[in-house]
């Protein structure tokens, strides 16, 4: 399995403190951040090499490499876009130009709020109010509301293959993007939203081409 390992500690910070918007500020999309290196010229570029599975940290301790159906999806329309951007791919990571590494980040938050009063749900709009049911008054134990929340991101790096290259010094990130947002109830929901961003992704990012 070939594997490119170059992660952005830049991008890895911004996936682990990024605040995601609700879905309904962008109809259930995910957002969308793209940003190029400085004063690069993408024509010059001609192959590109990019890894064969997914890294996907959060599933587990330790991150790991994942090869299935959902991930070929992924990575296919990655490759289709820089293609049609007149990029050529070869599998050979020595001669490439550019190099693409994505990473996949999902993390699941768990929160508790313990209530003292007991219409605990006045804050949710359609409840209906305390005196619905009559008057209550006294003392009661306080009672906790827990809710879980799940956010997942595809991050993006495509860097220079072709500059020197020495030990322990990274190499040149030419363009990064954040794809992220709250997880679906399903594998599948979730490729079909990352594939439509992906494409997205390319559409704000005109310079990224070879032609």
């Amino acid at each position: 399995m070939r594997k490119i390992l170059f992660i952005s500690a830049a991008v890895l910070l911004m996936a682990a403190c990024q605040k995601e918007p609700y879905t309904s500020d962008n109809d259930n999309s995910y957002l969308v951040y793209t940003s190029p290196g400085k004063d690069v010229n993408f024509t010059q570029y001609k192959t590109f090499d990019m890894t064969d599975s997914l890294l996907v940290i959060g599933q587990g301790s330790k991150p790991k490499y994942v090869r299935n159906d959902a991930v070929k999806a992924i990575l296919l329309d990655f490759r289709r876009n820089m293609e049609a951007r007149g990029f050529v791919y070869t599998p050979d990571a020595e001669t490439a130009d550019l190099g693409v590494q994505l990473t996949y980040v999902i993390k699941t938050e768990r929160f508790v709020q313990f209530y003292s009063d007991p219409y605990w749900w006045l804050d949710y709009p359609g409840y209906w109010p305390s005196g619905y049911w009559g008057n209550w008054n006294g003392y009661y134990m306080p009672r906790p509301v827990t809710y879980t929340y799940t956010t997942n991101a595809l991050l993006t790096d495509i860097v220079n293959l072709t500059g020197e290259q020495k030990e322990g010094t990274p190499l040149e990130i030419l363009w990064t993007s954040y794809i992220g947002g709250p997880a679906g109830s399903t594998i599948q929901g979730d490729v079909t939203r990352m594939t439509e961003a992906i494409d997205q992704a390319f559409k704000q990012s005109e310079y990224l081409k070879n032609k």
